[in-house]
């Protein structure tokens, strides 16, 4: 057994006993959209039950409403608190996404996978079950801290600094232990849009077989239909395409309509969902003025990072003005990068991983720019949140760490790989003991 298997598990092991620590504290509910989750969640164990609406007055219906009110659901939330009344239906205390989305909102299979544990536990407190779910979205996203492990060492298999950077990037961050330790199908889209990824980079870097193309447009299709955080996926199956494309140019009569066919079956197997959005997306830009709202791009990065609750704790300016110094210093290390290492580019043995990283590249900046793009469009705040972003973490912390990794000295890239987990730790110990707790239990 080599050094970093045992690091990798240490890893897991962290990423496991911080997610049963978050899910344990931050109170039920207290998460962005966790109730109306939860009630998609749990009426996936019936077909009946899936397509009902507030007016079926469900038995539990009232179970999730009276424990709302016995954890002071709204006590941590702006605006007036609700009065309960047994008589009010459940739209009067959340909004379904049944009704909201009228049917077209997640996939009932996705969400049963989401809450497999209580096919065995559906007679149980309703909190007790949400416990449970969380519970499974913690293993969620201990997988894909595995994930973000092994596309990086595809990528760069010789790089500690890399290979374990931005796993530690992910695993601290305490915003995505957070969200990933309560009930929302994006962790699951993010898990299966990080399973997605892998097989893309491991089928440019080491070549695709039938199993890794299958392995690849199964979890793209499946994290498409879990939500519309994914629905950047096609645009990364398209940049594969063009990369055969070029490199098998001579073939084009041949390979064009293979690739028409294969944009027509994602078309015609993609969510309805996406549909709609795209043709409301065209209405309104073809008869509207784009405008995007500052706060978006600002909670957006702010969110992404920290902001416990429902986007009510934010921390102080500081922390966010140091975040946003180490980006900025990885954007230029990027371009140091990029610059000291442009003649490679051309250079056949390094073109796969660099293929791999452009693929990586174009995943996090379409799916960045579908966020903003979409906020412009319709000249809304609703999709500010950075959770929206997620599914590309990987991406994402790929590119900061390989940043920071060109301004570190290579003698001194182990120490700074050390550095940088204790500035991490440092961090998501002043959120957890500095922000969150003294929000929620200060009262106590």
């Amino acid at each position: 057994m080599t050094l970093r298997q045992p690091i990798l598990l240490l890893l897991l092991g962290l990423a496991l006993v911080r997610g049963l620590l978050y899910a344990s504290i931050v109170p039920p509910w207290q998460a962005p959209d966790e109730p109306a989750q939860f009630e998609r969640t749990r009426a996936a164990l019936s077909s009946a039950e899936w397509r009902s609406t507030s007016a079926d007055r469900l038995p539990w219906y009232d179970s999730l409403v009276q424990s709302l009110f016995t954890f002071d659901f709204w006590d941590f939330l702006p605006g007036a608190r609700r009065v309960y009344s047994p008589d009010a239906p459940l739209n009067q205390y959340l909004t379904p996404y049944q009704e909201a989305y009228r049917g077209l909102y997640g996939n009932r299979f996705t969400y049963a996978l989401m809450g497999w544990p209580l096919f065995l536990a559906r007679n149980l407190d309703i909190t007790l079950q949400l416990y449970l779910v969380r519970l499974n979205t913690v293993l969620m996203n201990t997988a894909i801290i595995g994930l973000a492990y092994l596309i990086t060492r595809t990528i760069f298999p010789h790089d500690p600094f890399l290979i374990f950077g931005v796993p530690l990037l992910i695993l601290f961050n305490p915003q995505h232990t957070h969200l990933l330790a309560t009930v929302n199908n994006g962790n699951l889209a993010e898990l299966f849009t990080a399973a997605a990824l892998y097989f893309m980079v491991k089928g440019v870097v080491q070549g695709f077989s039938g199993l890794n193309i299958l392995a690849v447009m199964g979890f793209s299709f499946i994290a498409m239909w879990t939500k519309a955080t994914a629905y950047f996926l096609p645009f990364t199956i398209a940049v594969i395409g063009l990369f055969y494309l070029w490199r098998y140019r001579g073939r084009w009569p041949w390979l064009l309509p293979l690739g028409l066919i294969l944009v027509g079956a994602i078309y015609l197997f993609s969510p309805e969902r996406l549909k709609l959005l795209t043709t409301s997306a065209w209405a309104q830009l073809r008869t509207g003025g784009l405008s995007l709202d500052p706060i978006v791009p600002i909670t957006l990065f702010r969110s992404f990072w920290a902001m416990p609750g429902w986007l009510t704790l934010q921390l102080h300016p500081f922390w966010y003005q140091l975040l946003l110094v180490a980006c900025i210093l990885a954007a230029i290390g990027l371009i140091i990068f990029v610059a000291g290492r442009w003649p490679l580019l051309f250079s056949k043995p390094f073109q796969p991983r660099i293929q791999a990283l452009v693929l990586l590249a174009v995943a996090a900046l379409v799916a960045v720019a579908v966020l903003l793009g979409w906020s412009a469009i319709a000249g809304t705040i609703t999709y500010r949140q950075g959770r929206s972003a997620y599914p590309v973490i990987v991406p994402i912390s790929l590119f900061l760490m390989l940043g920071w990794r060109q301004l570190i000295p290579a003698s001194w890239r182990n120490q700074g790989l050390l550095g940088l987990a204790a500035g991490l730790i440092l961090f998501d110990s002043v959120v957890l003991f500095h922000y969150l707790i003294p929000f929620f239990y200060s009262r106590y």
